[in-house]
């Protein structure tokens, strides 16, 4: 009897264990992975690509590492130069070259660099894409600026070299524009620097902040109403060129007269009967218009003196910073310039060559107020009259 319940138990533990087996070897949670090898997917062209969205919303496609870059159109390549790898760059446009007599901080810090590569077009304020000698550089991306074209003419560039074009922006105003911020992070992503885009990003806001921070609890009837003469807009112009909304100006919480009388945006032509009529207490010009404005001072020199800011000293000179577009690091160090000459006992602690030298210093590698003050012929400070009569 009892022999037969043990074998009555052991074809039931066959018969129990060989079910077992049938149900593991169906479980979907065991069913072995394959080889990596093997799930890969014919190639399509796109496995060692990364897709964005550039700063006109058009998508493009662009190599994951990226050996061969070239920058074209206005200030790319000083984006570039704030973030990129200079050892990498295919070669820069001729006016890169040192061809324009202006201030460029990021030629002066790549010292040599820029005239040692070969061009890939004249480029300029009002040049276009060649496309025949960007090709002759074999490179794998073009980063571009161009105020004044649409997105299909990077299409169409982007179709004749076959080389995906990566549109960037400065955006609208001078220099704390968030369109600055985006197109670096989005070098950083494309070049895979985007720890130092972050870094770069990181302190343009913090200066922005500290800006705000030391003048945001001015009180308007404690402010001097203030005028920015010799606005820099493709060229150098005289007193009569300004604007309202001026970002440096807003940087600082500054009391901007063409703000206050109703003005919008650019004004390249208030006369001197306007100038008087709006009376500012402080007047800034830009180095970059300073010769020009000699020349207006010698034929009106009566009017301009009968102007309080005149009377009083109160004429001051900020660094020229429009050059192909926007030296960043320049209008920074303005802003500051412009906070200290306002509101001196709320920037008594900056020194401002030594703020200019620290912001340089962290864009570009280089220590530049030597070379800004050399290349403008003036430092920060006030006019001196006596040099235009």
């Amino acid at each position: 009897m009892k022999k037969a319940v043990y074998v009555l138990i052991s074809v039931c533990l066959v018969i129990m264990l060989t079910l077992s087996a049938c149900k593991t070897n169906n479980s979907p949670t065991d069913t072995a992975v394959p080889d990596r090898e093997n799930t890969l997917q014919p190639d399509d062209g796109l496995s060692d690509r990364l897709t964005v969205t550039d700063m006109l919303g058009r998508t493009v496609s662009v190599p994951k590492s990226v050996r061969r870059p070239v920058c074209i159109g206005a200030g790319s390549l000083r984006l570039y130069s704030y973030i990129g790898d200079m050892s990498i760059l295919a070669g820069v446009e001729q006016c890169e070259k040192g061809f324009l007599i202006s201030s460029r901080p990021y030629q002066y810090a790549n010292d040599g660099l820029f005239k040692s590569l070969p061009s890939v077009g004249a480029g300029g304020p009002q040049g276009s894409a060649d496309a025949e000698a960007i090709l002759s550089v074999s490179p794998d991306v073009i980063f571009a600026i161009y105020i004044s074209l649409e997105a299909a003419d990077f299409d169409e560039l982007q179709k004749k070299t076959g080389v995906p074009v990566v549109v960037l922006s400065y955006g609208k105003t001078e220099a704390f524009d968030i369109n600055i911020i985006k197109s670096l992070e989005l070098m950083g992503k494309i070049l895979g620097r985007e720890e130092r885009a972050e870094s770069v990003c990181s302190y343009i806001n913090s200066l922005q902040s500290d800006l705000n921070r030391r003048t945001e609890d001015i009180a308007d009837n404690d402010k001097k109403s203030v005028y920015l003469g010799c606005l820099n807009k493709f060229g150098s112009h005289g007193i009569g060129s300004s604007t309202a909304n001026y970002s440096l100006f807003n940087a600082v919480n500054a009391s901007n007269v063409l703000d206050k009388a109703g003005y919008k945006g650019y004004q390249g032509s208030i006369d001197t009967e306007t100038l008087i009529t709006l009376a500012p207490d402080v007047i800034i010009l830009d180095a970059g218009g300073i010769g020009i404005f000699k020349d207006e001072y010698k034929k009106n020199t009566a009017a301009f003196d009968s102007l309080d800011a005149f009377k009083n000293g109160n004429v001051y000179v900020q660094m020229p910073y429009n050059a192909y577009y926007t030296n960043l690091e320049t209008a920074y160090a303005n802003a500051y310039f412009i906070g200290k000459t306002l509101f001196p006992d709320r920037f008594s602690d900056i020194d401002i060559t030594e703020k200019l030298n620290e912001i340089s210093k962290e864009l570009l590698g280089a220590e530049c107020s030597d070379y800004i003050y050399e290349t403008a012929g003036v430092k920060y400070g006030k006019l001196d009259l006596n040099l235009l009569k």
